[in-house]
């Protein structure tokens, strides 16, 4: 026997016992009580209002087209209905609330807002065309019936455009084998005008960020807003550091100050700074108010270097350690700081002046394989290569190519350290513009 819809686990095609596929309703003939005429069936009302709701939308009523009345379209709530099936509906009384239909607040219309529209597979990871919805009774609510997939099938879509008395066999012909379990939609606010949906995107949060910002892609940027606002904010900063630069200040000046603050907060700070630099002044300063006093202050400096300069593509993480630090302390404070980068290319070595200047970097491999009690000073490199903050990219990109390193500080005149480029960024310089969001970031999440 097959499973009913309820319990079908997570990321599982449904089968349900009983499965009535919307397209195949729509225009359907609706009867009153003793078999009169009333109307066709237009559409079907759900409700994505409380929470968890948008797992499986329970039905609340349908749409009805009364008869002879041209476009006069009413509602006839789910307890007034009898019958729902693709020969018809019948209701159970004949009186009808001859009201014209509007649209509730948090109502879902079946047809008009999912059939034919794109959602996201959340499974999947891709962006699919709605050809039919299933429909399957609820188990949480006795004779109710709630929205239980997305039929994206070829054979679906076949068996609309086909006359209504072939469809069975072109259903039988091509089963739907490309049903997704609306659990793994995700449907956007967004594309019902006027109606604020509570939508959850718990489940794009589960999804990788480069699938993420794929899918906004492809989806023409209309949805960014909307996702950025509901991620976290280290997912949402992954995702947004994705896309391409010219979208990014948009989308980020769309935001509340706040949201785009947090998410400014957990960018690499040069990347945060290109995409201020592409904002006014004003908007740049607004969202430099909003992020943390010591992210911005760092941000702030990276953007009085000229953008394309080595200053302006430099980053401000590293890690430096003083000269007669041992290798026990500088494993210890890389264990408990909070402030370490992810990916550590070299340790910066500073002599005890005033700011600190760069005297020797130090490879992990070489931190590794010393003793406990052997300082950076007898372990580093004394001549590491340099970049001034005024170089142009192109000539970092030749440093970076005629040393072969992975990253190289930039200092200025009097050797303090102002920061690092990475050969990711370098890598940048030298890529079209529309490869550069495809590259692994090294040294990055």
């Amino acid at each position: 026997m097959l499973e009913p819809p309820g319990a079908a686990p997570i990321g599982t095609v449904v089968t349900p016992l009983r499965v009535l596929n919307v397209a195949q309703t729509v225009g359907a003939p609706v009867s009153g009580r003793v078999g009169e005429d009333v109307g066709r069936l237009h559409d079907v009302v759900a409700r994505v209002l409380e929470p968890g709701d948008e797992m499986f939308p329970p039905l609340t009523g349908l749409v009805v087209r009364l008869g002879g009345q041209g476009s006069h379209l009413v509602f006839v709530p789910w307890d007034a209905v009898r019958e729902l099936g693709p020969m018809g509906v019948r209701l159970a009384s004949s009186l009808l609330d001859l009201r014209p239909f509007t649209r509730r607040d948090g109502e879902l219309l079946v047809v008009g807002d999912v059939l034919d529209k794109q959602v996201v597979d959340v499974d999947g990871r891709r962006l699919v065309r709605v050809n039919d919805v299933q429909l399957a009774p609820d188990p949480r609510i006795p004779g109710g019936w709630r929205v239980a997939a997305a039929d994206v099938s070829a054979g679906s879509f076949i068996a609309r455009v086909v006359p209504r008395v072939m469809a069975p066999a072109i259903r039988r012909r091509f089963p739907p084998n490309a049903v997704i379990s609306w659990d793994q939609v995700q449907f956007f606010a967004a594309d019902v005008p006027g109606v604020k949906l509570r939508v959850d995107h718990t489940n794009l949060a589960r999804m990788h960020p480069a699938d993420v910002a794929e899918l906004i892609a492809e989806l023409g940027y209309r949805h960014t807003e909307e996702v950025l606002a509901v991620l976290d904010d280290e997912t949402a900063a992954d995702v947004a550091e994705l896309l391409p630069s010219e979208v990014q200040a948009a989308v980020l000046t769309s935001l509340d100050d706040e949201k785009a603050g947090d998410i400014l907060d957990e960018m690499d700070k040069d990347v945060a700074a290109d995409i201020l630099a592409d904002l006014t002044g004003e908007e740049a300063r607004d969202l430099l108010d909003a992020m943390e006093p010591e992210t911005a202050a760092d941000v702030a400096r990276l953007l009085a270097h000229g953008r394309d300069t080595a200053g302006g593509l430099m980053s401000t993480e590293y890690v430096t350690l003083p000269a007669d630090a041992t290798v026990k302390q500088a494993i210890k404070r890389m264990r408990e700081a909070d402030d370490v980068p992810d990916e550590i290319p070299y340790i910066y070595v500073l002599n005890a002046s005033p700011g600190g200047r760069l005297v020797g970097t130090v490879t992990l491999r070489n931190l590794l394989i010393s003793e406990p009690g052997t300082t950076m000073a007898e372990i580093m490199d004394p001549d590491p290569i340099t970049l001034d903050p005024d170089m142009a990219l192109e000539e970092v990109a030749d440093e970076f190519t005629h040393y072969d390193l992975v990253a190289m500080p930039v200092v200025d005149a009097d050797g303090h350290l102002l920061g690092i480029v990475t050969i990711d960024d370098a890598i940048d310089v030298l890529l079209p513009k529309e490869w550069r969001p495809r590259m692994p970031r090294i040294f990055r999440r």
